[in-house]
């Protein structure tokens, strides 16, 4: 057995205060979804989203989707995997692998990758969405090596609760090429509360900017195949018998299919694929009990699953599915069942401990699916294959505990043990050891554990003010398909391939003076990962193509600041800005390669004018990115900024027109090379909140 042995820094905690206010009936109940360490704070609007984004801020800034939302906080950059039209985002240099996201406090990753395509997730019916950056809770589990993302649900704040949104998206040279609707019914009585909600987001394509200049691959306009919808139902009802319990049944179905648009440069047979289903159901089930004075029992049991299905043809008329390996319908069928049990306390004087224990268990099915033989388009009969299967178990353990030294200074320690254990991992094809073709073979299984560790102190030098020093091991398995896939037989598997980690350090201040009109904050963060996964070329195969194993060999250091300030200098009138820098080195041992993907800085700007009088606001939204890599080569992206505006004009009470213009500046952008994005594009719709 291991010896465990946990060394304590002295270190910091959250950039929050402990304020003891006196809640709402909405927010005593149906809060088993936040996730924190020193609890809420008091309420108040904040001017400065550094960690979270509410409802209200999602759609002042015509984010529809959890990814653009993410976007505008700091130390958050996104991206877009073009080959897959899959939007994933990059929290302080680590992407979604290694910063998880959960909905609702659950793990929403899809078993085989690890990540997910969060730019499906529709934000009409969601409360909030908030990113963990510095000393992360133990509540969220495995994984978290980055930090932590978890999207909440909205809840119902009266006895009857409507609001929602429709409307259209247009842009030069479309006409109407989008529509959207989001609806959100729900009551809150004295014991219990449901809501009911449902959304949905069709677009045709969307329209280039002015500036993009043709390719042979892109006409000038209309973006090729560039088509998407998503649609999506959720239900949740609780059951909230006292001042203190609280039980809650939650219910999610997304539904989507996608197109993805051939890069502009250049094509290939990847290029001519898209996703004609893209569905995933969550179920769910939440408690919170009082157990004795001032201490409580939680529990979560939870069932995801993923359905998939990718067509990858032959060339650009999207017919016929015959080159061998390169063309084919593949078909994942996932799933993922699990439960969290939270034990905390704060009967022992100055203490606030809390114990968890998080249990996953993860199934992924793959085949690729039999095609008939169609002669009137030239479809020839290929075979399918035999279902394959992996199968993981995942165990984690955590404590914390938040200590009260003094009036002005709180300390945080924890620790944590993590372990994964493969069950069956299977293949079909060519075995990698024997040659033999065409057989469904088992690969061997392994398992990893990791044992991790955090401090902290916060320091209260003032009322609203607040100074944060923490330090603290995080760690993230490999995923099935680091360690198990074939890459059509370029790729020798990797079963006990061990977890990255990394020692993060974070220091942060945070003020709100003038009675709270002017709030600001700055962090500075120091990421040293080790072990991180690398690809090393172990041989050439009979093509001539690299066969390539991952192995943990990296190591790389992320460092950066970031800096927000708000300010509402008269009623009517708020404006402010974040600002994000971050350093990211290779330092794995004769590597020159450049990591990707993450702009070197980043400033988001926002503004909100009011004017009663004509029951009128105005919204503006800036967003400007630094240089960035395409590649591990070093080519990069320019600079650009974005501009957008949204105007909500009150038309009765409850019931508001909007307005808005995304690009203004008809910007020609792209987050990855080859794969431009809108150009200037306009919305107009109701909203409605009754």
């Amino acid at each position: 057995m291991k010896r465990l042995v946990f060394a304590i820094v002295l270190l910091s905690a959250a950039a929050q205060a402990q304020e003891k206010v006196k809640d709402s009936v909405a927010e005593r109940h149906y809060d088993l979804q936040e996730v924190t360490i020193f609890g809420k704070q008091n309420g108040k609007v904040e001017l400065v989203p550094t960690q979270k984004l509410q409802a209200s801020t999602l759609q002042n800034n015509n984010k529809t989707n959890v990814v653009d939302a993410l976007n505008l906080l700091p130390g958050v950059s996104i991206t877009q995997f073009g080959g897959r039209n899959e939007g994933t985002i990059f929290v302080r240099g680590f992407d979604n692998k290694r910063t998880p996201v959960y909905y609702d406090g659950i793990p929403i990753y899809a078993p085989y990758d690890g990540n997910f395509d969060l730019s499906r997730f529709l934000t009409y019916d969601l409360g909030s969405v908030s990113v963990e950056k510095g000393l992360v809770s133990v509540k969220y589990g495995a994984n978290a090596m980055g930090g932590a993302v978890n999207i909440v649900s909205r809840s119902p704040q009266k006895e009857l609760d409507i609001n929602g949104t429709s409307g259209v998206g247009f842009a030069d040279g479309a006409g109407v090429n989008s529509y959207f609707t989001g609806l959100n019914v729900g009551t809150r009585q004295n014991k219990y509360y449901a809501m009911v909600s449902g959304s949905f987001n069709k677009r045709e394509n969307f329209v280039l900017s002015k500036n993009f200049e043709p390719t042979a691959y892109q006409d000038a306009g209309k973006r090729r195949n560039s088509g998407a919808f998503d649609k999506k139902l959720s239900a949740k009802f609780g059951y909230t018998p006292n001042e203190t319990d609280e039980y809650a049944l939650g219910f999610v179905n997304q539904q989507a299919n996608k197109d993805i648009s051939p890069g502009v440069d250049r094509v290939g047979n990847g290029s001519w694929a898209l996703y004609p289903v893209y569905n995933k159901t969550s179920l769910y089930a939440k408690t919170k009990t009082k157990i004795a004075r001032e201490t409580f029992l939680n529990f979560t049991g939870y069932y995801d699953k993923y359905y998939n299905e990718m067509r990858r043809y032959d060339d650009e008329t999207y017919t016929t599915i015959n080159r061998p390996k390169t063309s084919f319908i593949s078909i994942y069928d996932d799933y993922s069942a699990g439960g969290i049990l939270t034990f905390s306390t704060k009967a022992l004087n100055r203490n606030a401990i809390t114990f968890t224990v998080n249990e996953k268990y993860d199934h992924h099915k793959e085949h690729n699916a039999e095609i008939a033989a169609n002669p009137a388009i030239g479809q020839t009969f290929r075979a399918g294959e035999p279902e394959q299967s992996y199968k993981d178990n995942t165990l984690y353990a955590g404590i914390e505990d938040v200590i009260t030294l003094t009036d002005w200074l709180d300390a945080v320690v924890g620790a944590s043990y993590n372990q994964r254990k493969n069950i069956l991992a299977q293949e079909y094809g060519t075995h990698y050891l024997t040659g033999a073709r065409n057989v469904l073979y088992d690969f061997p299984t392994g398992n990893d554990s990791a044992f991790d560790f955090k401090g902290g102190l916060v320091f209260k030098p003032a009322e609203n003010q607040n100074i944060t020093l923490s330090a603290s091991k995080r760690s993230r398995f490999a995923s099935q398909k680091e360690r198990y896939s074939s890459r059509f037989g370029g790729q020798v598997p990797n079963p006990d391939l061990k977890s990255e980690y990394s020692i993060a350090y974070d220091l942060t201040y945070t003020g709100k003076v003038l009675d709270n009109k002017l709030q600001y904050e700055v962090s500075g963060f120091i990421n040293d990962v080790t072990n991180a996964i690398y690809e090393l070329t172990v041989g050439v195969d009979s093509s001539g193509r690299n066969i390539i194993y991952n192995t943990n060999l990296g190591k790389a250091l992320y460092q950066g600041f970031e800096a927000g300030v708000g300010y509402a200098p008269i009623k009517y009138f708020s404006f402010g800005a974040n600002y994000s820098f971050i350093e990211m080195k290779d330092q794995t041992q004769n590597s020159n390669l450049k990591l990707t993907n993450v702009p070197k800085y980043k400033l988001v700007g926002f503004a909100t004018i009011s004017i009663p009088e004509i029951r009128t606001k105005l919204h503006l939204n800036t967003e400007t990115y630094g240089k960035r890599y395409l590649n591990s080569q070093g080519d990069e992206a320019p600079d650009f900024t974005l501009v957008n505006t949204k105007l909500n004009v009150t038309l009765y009470k409850g019931l508001e027109f909007n307005f808005g213009v995304n690009n203004l500046l008809d910007r020609n952008y792209y987050w990855a090379s080859g794969w431009p994005q809108a150009g200037r594009n306009f919305i107009s719709g109701l909203s409605y909140n009754f």
